[in-house]
């Protein structure tokens, strides 16, 4: 069994190894080099081709040459059937690899002289030699206007061998320099076009990890590099539009879940959240006040000069709170003619009894409801001090308790 899942783990593996995906600095380098190794052997093909072909039109002409010249030296021994002096001349100019084979014969078919080359050759000479000499060379020797004999011969191609050999030696090297030179000049230009795909998807990169929208692709030299950026740049700044677009909205939507839409002043929900956060472990105090406060006769307000009027009762007081606490502190519009205060630096009940004065004092002053009336307007208000320990409903309960308890005593 653990054979099985050793030998099924090393072939995801292997699997895996197989699906990477190379770079395209790979892609480039094996593209550039196949195009160099391809073009360099076509030439060199090309070039050896080209030499053979002329060395074969050359051996054809020198055969011409030496033919003529021999059988012109030959007359004599031909004629006089003089085999010693034909075979010295053969031995003479085969020693020095003028010809493969040579063979004289008289006008009756007898031979006066035979020189053959005895070196033993391999299959691709000799199909290279019967390419260059594909037939002997005959020639005809004539001594006053009249054919003495005939005179055979094949060329040798032992100096070809050399020639071969150095040409491909030189062709190679060559090719090779060619090659090395090809590939550090294609690297050189690739690299611009490597440097520019580098900086687009760093940018990008960049764009995505940081969501730094502000960033834009530099220019390019290459026309379609540049081309790409600019629909990249158009793209980020479509992305930039929208995200704005979206942060701002996101801010008005949370603006708007903890804010009064009629007074301006924070509602329950933010409320709530500061009480928890104040009872939490990062609460800065240990000890704080909660107040409680209803409206009186508010009712009455709505029912003899309309709602409007009541809601602008309702702004005059968000207003007033607003102005008597602290940036730490928190007013709060629960609803309706209901306001709550979380006063952070409140440590007893005497301080808690002279603010309370304090907001009286505030709106002794009556709420002016239109440019020509103004009608008086005044709170009940609850508190309680609160603990760290405590739960939030047990708050909220007990400040709501002694508001009301404030009110009937009120009446």
């Amino acid at each position: 069994m653990y054979y099985y899942y050793l030998k099924m783990g090393m072939s995801k593996m292997l699997r895996l190894k197989k699906k990477a995906k190379s770079s395209i600095r790979k892609k480039i380098r094996k593209v550039s080099l196949l195009n160099s190794l391809l073009n360099l052997f076509a030439c060199w093909v090309l070039l050896f081709s080209t030499a053979i072909y002329f060395i074969k039109d050359y051996e054809q002409r020198n055969m011409e040459l030496l033919s003529t010249s021999l059988s012109s030296s030959l007359i004599a021994a031909t004629v006089f059937d003089d085999s010693y002096n034909a075979n010295r001349k053969f031995n003479a100019l085969g020693q020095q690899q003028m010809f493969d084979s040579a063979v004289l014969y008289a006008k009756d078919g007898h031979v006066i002289a035979r020189w053959e080359h005895s070196q033993q050759t391999s299959y691709f000479w000799k199909y290279l030699h019967s390419w260059l000499y594909p037939n002997k060379k005959k020639v005809e020797i004539f001594h006053d206007q009249q054919v003495v004999g005939w005179l055979f011969i094949v060329g040798n191609d032992s100096y070809l061998f050399n020639f071969i050999l150095y040409s491909v030696l030189i062709l190679t090297i060559g090719m090779v320099l060619i090659f090395i030179f090809s590939f550090v000049l294609s690297s050189i230009m690739y690299r611009k076009i490597l440097v520019a795909m580098n900086q687009i998807t760093t940018k990008i990169n960049h764009v995505i990890h940081t969501k730094d929208f502000t960033k834009r692709l530099p220019d390019n030299s290459l026309k379609e590099f540049q081309n790409f950026s600019d629909n990249v740049n158009s793209l980020i700044s479509e992305i930039e539009r929208l995200n704005n677009d979206l942060v701002h909205e996101n801010k008005t939507l949370a603006i708007k879940a903890y804010q009064d839409s009629l007074t301006g002043i924070d509602n329950r929900a933010a409320f709530i959240n500061q009480l928890q956060f104040m009872l939490s472990e990062n609460g800065p105090y240990s000890t704080f006040c909660i107040l409680f406060m209803d409206g009186d006769k508010f009712k009455h307000i709505n029912d003899t000069w309309g709602h409007a009027a009541g809601d602008k009762v309702l702004q005059e007081v968000g207003n007033r709170l607003k102005t008597m606490v602290k940036e730490e502190d928190c007013v709060a519009r629960l609803g309706g003619d209901e306001f709550a205060m979380i006063l952070s630096k409140t440590e007893n009940q005497h301080q808690v009894e002279e603010f309370i004065s304090v907001i009286h004092s505030k709106f002794e002053e009556p709420i002016e409801i239109a440019s020509d009336h103004a009608i008086p307007f005044s709170l009940t208000i609850g508190f309680t001090m609160a603990d760290k320990d405590e739960e939030v409903s047990d708050i909220l309960l007990r400040a709501d308790s002694h508001m009301y308890l404030n009110k009937k005593t009120e009446r």
